[in-house]
């Protein structure tokens, strides 16, 4: 889960949150989510194993102003062999105002797709079953 206020900077001429900064809110969800169940990318990068953004969907449900508070908490959906899937939604006083899903593909320092390493893909696995269980 990854907590943040929406500053000016994060928003448009209108007031809202500008629609690519939501990418920012997922990646550090993410990038806080994965650290929380055991998987360090930088430990991992280490041994030639990189995670990159393959594709992106983002829904925008209600609008989110700068001064609004917002919780990302991120979920693994799917997980497969050389790539996984996880969902953020983005809340605002417990209301989700955004979906976004990401697809995530391993590689190597070459920018080839490899095999998900068995205890990284583990762990995603521990945490699909939990997503299962509760949507």
């Amino acid at each position: 889960m990854y907590k943040t206020r929406i500053y000016y900077q994060d928003t448009d001429a209108g007031g809202v949150v500008y629609f690519a900064n939501y990418l920012k809110f997922a990646e550090k969800s993410w990038f806080e989510f994965l650290a929380s169940i055991g998987i360090f990318l930088p430990d991992w990068e280490k041994i030639d194993t990189y995670i990159i953004v393959k594709t992106v969907h983002l829904e925008l449900i209600d609008m989110v102003k700068h001064g609004d508070l917002i919780t990302v908490e991120t979920s693994v959906k799917d997980v497969k062999n050389v790539y996984f899937i996880l969902e953020h939604k983005v809340f605002r006083d417990e209301k989700l105002t955004t979906k976004i899903e990401t697809t995530m593909v391993c590689i190597n320092s070459k920018g080839r797709p490899k095999r998900i390493p068995e205890d990284f893909k583990e762990k995603l696995l521990h945490y699909k079953e939990e997503y299962i269980g509760h949507s």
